[in-house]
């Protein structure tokens, strides 16, 4: 049985730049490593649920923890995914003014959002990071039955939003040495 992989990065053509590839290239490897992670959150919550299905229905007995662990697995999964979409193209991105824009302005755009991307996804990443930390020190938990302290949950939360600080970054710099962001298929 073979596993999956994530595509690896296109490899240079002549006359592309390799320039910055010794920060691009470990964060694409950090990148793939969340989007294994998130599939095996996503696994998770298959067979949380799944069993939580099962129990249910044939024994008359609920697995009180299933939906709260299955919260935190999706939450896990959309964020350490969030990178890997960002760097496919497959995330959601309107694309119609670049289209209409000359190529300089275009591109000029494509910084800015960039910038502006990774200011908000920073202050998300400051955000999670001090709740996690916050949580660590008051020794939070859930409300729940479970009891489950909230800084593992929100560690991966903070981890997840610091991997896609990261691949925006190297989305900025990839632009700066000339390359155009991948794009995915879009709904026509």
């Amino acid at each position: 049985m073979t596993a999956r992989r994530t595509p690896p990065a296109p490899e240079s053509t002549p006359g592309q730049s390799t320039a910055f590839s010794f920060l691009i290239d470990p964060v694409d490897r950090l990148t793939g490593l969340g989007q294994i992670l998130a599939g095996l959150c996503l696994l998770g919550i298959f067979l949380l649920i799944g069993s939580e299905i099962v129990m249910r229905n044939l024994f008359r007995h609920s697995l009180h923890f299933s939906w709260d662990v299955s919260a935190y697995l999706m939450g896990a999964c959309f964020m350490l995914a969030s990178a890997s979409a960002l760097r496919s193209g497959s995330h959601v991105r309107v694309t119609a003014l670049l289209e209409t824009l000359p190529r300089a302005a275009a591109r000029a755009l494509e910084f800015a959002a960039c910038l502006v991307a990774l200011v908000i996804a920073g202050a998300l990443a400051w955000a999670l990071t001090d709740m996690a930390r916050l949580s660590y020190l008051r020794g939070a938990t859930s409300a729940t039955v479970m009891r489950v302290p909230l800084v593992w949950p929100q560690t991966v939360l903070a981890a997840g939003s610091l991997l896609l600080c990261l691949q925006l970054f190297a989305q900025f710099l990839r632009l700066l040495r000339g390359e155009s962001l991948p794009r995915g298929q879009g709904l026509d």
